[in-house]
């Protein structure tokens, strides 16, 4: 089969390579499409410690099955994954924590677990048992369930904080994450969701595809903290989302939330991207900050269901499809922010 396989930082080699046999007991599935996520791209530029050469990542997958020994998985039923595979036995699980668990194993993230950037992948029955694994309906687009695995994430971070009808809430960011939380905020019910997007390209790009109240200023642009203030009777934001790898995102976020509002840090930032944060602000507003971080099988599942139902419109997101030979110019956009899904469909 082919795949592309990353042999170093930024050296992504579209090569031939040994088709992975069924396990015992387990599934070949035939890759149809593998999504483009922005941990892939700091995994293919050296991001990410953990990495083992050579890998091959992607972990936003949908395939069709071409082998079985697990009967619930028959050859030919079209498979949405759900990367994220907690053990089901340490304490995180067993206490209905899973996205934390502490034996966690993540397929496609370049930690040893091959991924969807290839022809074909296999998966083992204790991955199969633990739920990650969806029959897609007849009728509806594998391509667009890629975007569940990134929905599954935001609707966890969301369900985690309460963000509830009255709020205003604000996102910092108008790529995929920004724009999920915009969108899944309003399927929830609140009040009002604005984008903040500093780059023009990205904020067009994401008006283009249908998405409302995208202001183009950075985050800690006066007229934003104006704006804020005039949308809530001088309080403040409800929540504000950090949703972009800028510590001064996170810093900004702070300074626009209301007395006991809501912060969530989304996504991880550069290990010196970090700046000072105001923690007399946090302390004497009591402002409650969240970490938000994967998600259980049952929310990736809820996910899903808002792709199925047509309630979360995954061809708004998707605006760039690759051929897997072409993949290095897929993180070439994303790092331009070209894009705001990208999908490399087989």
């Amino acid at each position: 089969m082919y795949a592309a396989v990353l042999h170093g930082p930024y050296d992504l080699r579209y090569e031939e390579v040994e088709t992975p046999a069924c396990p015992p007991r387990g599934i070949l599935i035939k890759t149809i499409a593998c999504g483009i996520c922005g941990s892939d791209l700091r995994t293919y530029g050296g991001g990410s410690s953990k990495t083992i050469y050579p890998a091959i990542s992607g972990h936003e997958i949908a395939g069709e099955v071409v082998e079985s020994e697990y009967p619930a998985f028959p050859v030919g039923a079209k498979l949405s994954i759900a990367p994220v595979i907690p053990c089901g036995r340490c304490w995180y699980c067993t206490n209905g924590i899973q996205n934390q668990c502490d034996n966690m194993r993540m397929i496609g993230t370049a930690e040893g677990i091959a991924g969807g950037f290839a022809e074909y992948v296999a998966f083992s029955q204790d991955m199969l048992d633990t739920g990650c694994f969806t029959i897609i309906p007849d009728g509806v687009d594998p391509v667009d369930t890629v975007i569940a695995e990134t929905a599954s994430s935001v609707l966890n971070a969301q369900i985690n904080t309460n963000i509830v009808m009255e709020d205003l809430v604000v996102v910092i960011g108008s790529g995929t994450i920004g724009c999920l939380h915009s969108e899944i905020a309003g399927i929830r019910g609140v009040k009002e969701t604005i984008i903040v997007e500093m780059n023009p390209d990205k904020a067009q790009l994401a008006r283009d595809r249908g998405f409302k109240n995208i202001y183009t200023m950075g985050s800690g642009d006066p007229e934003l903290k104006k704006l804020v203030l005039e949308k809530t009777k001088g309080r403040g934001a409800d929540t504000v989302i950090s949703a972009c790898p800028a510590g001064q995102a996170q810093a900004d976020a702070i300074n626009l939330t209301r007395k006991r509002g809501k912060v969530i840090f989304f996504g991880g930032i550069p290990p010196k991207g970090g700046v000072i944060l105001d923690t007399n602000a946090i302390h004497y507003k009591e402002i409650t900050i969240y970490g938000a971080s994967a998600y259980s099988p049952e929310v990736n599942r809820r996910a899903l269901n808002l792709v199925l139902s047509g309630q979360l419109d995954a061809k708004k997101y998707i605006t760039h499809r690759y051929e897997l030979k072409d993949l290095a110019k897929g993180f070439e956009d994303m790092g331009k922010g070209k894009m705001i899904k990208g999908v490399v469909v087989f």
